[in-house]
């Protein structure tokens, strides 16, 4: 979950709360095959983050929410609990009402609840506390199809004392749940290794299903991020249950796109199509979505930040209630499937920094000015034109397309067309092969374009992933050119 500082036996213990569908389960949805039919997106209200949600409850404005998650083809949506403002180890009559009438407004739009326990919660040794608590949250909730699995601890840190507390937890919540499924999760920068040190914490214990979170920059290391840890996960179903991108104009996942809002919100909507795709290849369920909604700096309860901190911007929706483009891409992945298209068409423009309109998705590097150019186009109604401003420059356009992770000897074939205003230069096509630490391990160019001047030329590269390969990604490449150079309909290709 993204909050960061930075802003990245048992029913004795305490009297069951009474909530709609208590003990014996609701019948007004089907019971989720979870984590296989899931299709999840985070929720708080845009000015209501975290605790605040609960604190400041507004149910008129969840119901509208919740109204434009369903409209995404979501199933399910996330409620974030905290123990400590639910109160402790007895839970607050009032809060568990905010969220029956969560759980209930959730199912009126068809949405299941997925329940993340114990966050912002650290006092691993009172089992005997837990165990009270989670069992007067959860037991009005026992076999209640509405609850689509529980999330027992968001982003637990594998260490010692964690896992002595998860070993007699997780089995504690299933039985009290019933036949509702049970995870935890893991997160940082190596969420692989981090599962790896909670499945030997855990010894002989296992979730229903592991959940890992990945922030992976532009999303290019997803797919192998996934592999690693499906090796790590065995048997035990995996699932990635978070992930998203920021559309703020103060940081970039992707060196060389505008920092703008239009290119951020495109650079979004290709992270979304990058990271699905990668769950799609690997045989996993759609990713988790982090966040519904932006949010205004007030929503953080727990830290003073400002409208420029890349955490209120992972919303699928703007402040005003209006989609980004990753809203659409989203739906068509929970409806249809992963898309793998990625403006080859250069059809899509957005607004570079000095207020000019370049290809959206595309990063740009090097001593010249690039441009969407709707005056000229092999096909379609517009192409990338690139014009260096010296004779000794280079410049690229560059991208990794939604499909471009790749595990050693995937074959990779990438084509273009090109044009040139006038003879001279050297125009051509890269591949690029690189590991998940970004690093290039090799390339392989084209032969440089052959058409003459004012006319349309195919160029072409392919070749096989080396070892410890990551990604594949595009790079179109203007040298020592004096005029401009146009590229349009860019193909890519996979082939083993």
């Amino acid at each position: 979950m993204r909050v960061r500082t930075c802003l990245v036996g048992v029913v004795a213990f305490g009297v069951l709360l009474a909530a709609p569908g208590a003990g014996t389960g609701s019948t007004t949805l089907p019971r989720l095959h979870a984590p296989w039919d899931l299709r999840v997106i985070s929720y708080f209200p845009a000015d209501a983050g975290w605790t605040k949600m609960w604190t400041d409850w507004q149910p008129d404005r969840v119901d509208a929410d919740l109204a434009r998650a369903a409209s995404l083809d979501a199933n399910t949506v996330r409620a974030i609990v905290q123990p400590d403002t639910f109160g402790f180890p007895h839970v607050s009559s009032k809060y568990a009402a905010h969220l029956a009438q969560f759980v209930s407004l959730a199912a009126a739009h068809g949405l299941h609840v997925q329940l993340t326990l114990f966050d912002w919660w650290y006092r691993w040794q009172d089992v005997t506390g837990s165990k009270v608590w989670a069992a007067q949250l959860l037991a009005p909730y026992r076999n209640d199809p509405r609850i689509a699995f529980v999330e027992l601890r968001n982003e637990i840190l594998p260490v010692p004392v964690t896992f002595a507390w998860a070993r007699r937890m997780i089995p504690f919540v299933k039985s009290v749940l019933g036949d509702t499924p049970v995870t935890l999760s893991v997160s940082g920068q190596d969420a692989a290794a981090r599962l790896e040190s909670l499945v030997k914490g855990l010894r002989s214990v296992r979730p229903d299903f592991w959940d890992i979170h990945a922030y992976p920059s532009g999303g290019e290391v997803m797919y192998h991020l996934i592999t690693r840890a499906q090796s790590v996960a065995g048997a035990t179903p995996l699932w990635v249950g978070e992930t998203g991108y920021p559309t703020t104009t103060a940081t970039t996942g992707y060196g060389g796109v505008p920092l703008t809002p239009s290119a951020q919100e495109a650079a979004q909507a290709h992270f979304f199509a990058t990271v699905s795709w990668a769950a799609e290849a690997t045989g996993l369920p759609p990713v988790g979505v982090w966040v519904l909604d932006d949010m205004v700096p007030n929503a953080v309860p727990n830290a003073v930040v400002t409208d420029l901190n890349p955490e209120l911007h992972f919303g699928l929706f703007r402040l005003d209630g209006s989609a980004k483009p990753a809203a659409d891409l989203v739906k068509t992945v929970f409806s249809q499937g992963a898309p793998v298209s990625f403006n080859e068409g250069f059809e899509q423009a957005v607004t570079s920094e000095v207020g000019t309109a370049v290809p959206a998705q595309w990063s740009m590097t090097g001593d010249a000015s690039f441009a969407d150019d709707t005056t000229v186009a092999a096909e379609g109604s517009a192409s990338a034109r690139v014009a260096l401003r010296s004779t000794d420059a280079t410049a690229s356009y560059s991208i990794v397309p939604p499909n471009g992770g790749v595990e050693d000897r995937t074959g990779i074939a990438v084509g273009a067309l090109a044009r040139r205003a006038a003879p001279g230069g050297s125009v051509f096509l890269v591949l690029e092969w690189l590991n998940a630490s970004h690093q290039v391990l090799g390339r392989a160019g084209s032969v440089p374009l052959q058409s003459a001047a004012g006319e349309w030329g195919q160029l072409h590269v392919s070749g096989r992933a080396p070892h410890r390969a990551a990604y594949a990604r595009v790079e179109l490449v203007v040298r020592g050119a004096t005029t401009p150079v146009w590229f349009d309909r860019v193909s890519f290709s996979r082939y083993y």
